[in-house]
């Protein structure tokens, strides 16, 4: 999962009390490129994995996901539809996790499936989202993780908690989000990123995910921002 934010010095809300992304220079959330990098490390454990990368947002997200792409993954997949504007964290984790379930993810249980995300984005600084798609999926989740160790049917990892460390074993099918303690993103190769530029990224919206209009955008998010 990944996000394309705002620069964080142009950030400017609206009058609405929404982000207006219209005047800002966007790149990928910093958080959500150490959760790209852990995909990469999975792959060096499992040549054959997909690695495909998913977002939510306008169609200016193209070009975050091209870059993400570059970074060697084997496609992209944006929910792009005007009805998801103004979703809170609530809507866009039902928006993310019903995408992923109806459209992305196999139904075969035996193929197993494992869900980057970053810690939280600058945009929101919630930390929401990834714990949301995990549980809407109903799969296990572990959350600030640093290190993950591929073990087949689980993932041993290494999460930050107050004072130290946590050492959990993580059954796959599982979600899994990083904390910018990790291994740093790689960078593109010019090989990589002619490919990224060829590979047709796939845009779906919401009649395609199973979710109705009511669910999100305003009408389907509990919380409004008041002020800021």
């Amino acid at each position: 999962l990944m996000k394309q934010v705002p620069v964080a010095t142009e950030m400017r809300m609206g009058a609405d009390g929404l982000m207006d992304r219209t005047k800002a220079k966007s790149i990928i959330n910093v958080d959500c490129s150490f959760g790209l990098e852990q995909a990469l490390e999975i792959k060096s454990a499992v040549p054959d994995a997909e690695l495909i990368v998913v977002s939510m947002g306008p169609p200016s997200f193209d070009q975050s996901l091209r870059k993400a792409i570059a970074m060697v993954f084997d496609g992209a997949v944006l929910l792009s539809d005007r009805r998801l504007g103004g979703s809170d964290t609530f809507a866009t984790g039902l928006s993310l996790a019903s995408l992923l379930k109806n459209v992305i993810l196999s139904k075969d249980p035996s193929d197993p499936y494992i869900i980057f995300a970053g810690r939280q984005t600058t945009d929101g600084d919630t930390a929401h989202v990834p714990s949301q798609v995990a549980e809407n999926i109903g799969i296990p989740q572990a959350t600030f993780v640093e290190h993950v160790e591929y073990h087949g049917k689980y993932l041993k990892v290494r999460r930050v908690i107050e004072g130290g460390h946590q050492i959990l074993k993580v059954p796959v099918p599982c979600l899994i989000s990083v904390a910018p303690s990790a291994v740093p993103a790689r960078r593109p190769t010019l090989v990589d990123t002619i490919r990224s530029r060829k590979i047709q990224i796939e845009t779906l919206t919401l009649d395609h995910i199973g979710v109705s209009p009511d669910q999100v955008g305003l009408a389907g998010s509990p919380t409004v921002v008041a002020k800021a």
